[in-house]
């Protein structure tokens, strides 16, 4: 009896160990960014640029958490009306490299 409960365990123990093996060799470190060469041909080699995933158009709760910032903070932006934005079907969205350039040109100012 002992001897069949040793072989379901070790028939358990290799399915496990086959699995996680296969997991770790699939698990590659293939997420580097940056530019990859990507094998076309046996003749050369191109360069392939990964993109971001990220959008260039911010909604405004976006535009908030991007900025740091909470609702009154966004309030008192939208007021003076200094924050880069474009309006769409009614819609506000904020450009990300804009704020990225407004932060830069505003940074000592009070509003």
């Amino acid at each position: 009896m002992e001897s069949k409960y040793a072989w379901i365990i070790g028939i358990c123990l290799i399915i496990a160990g086959c699995t996680i093996g296969g997991g770790l060799a699939d698990s590659g470190d293939y997420m580097d960014e940056g530019p990859r060469q990507v094998e076309i041909s046996n003749e050369s080699p191109i360069d392939v640029q990964v993109g971001s995933l990220e959008p260039k158009l911010l909604d405004e709760y976006s535009a908030m958490i991007y900025l740091g910032i909470g609702d009154e903070e966004m309030g008192l932006l939208k007021k003076a009306g200094s924050l880069p934005s474009i309006t769409i079907k009614g819609y506000v969205y904020y450009p990300r490299e804009a704020l990225d350039k407004w932060l830069t040109e505003n940074v000592g100012k009070t509003f």
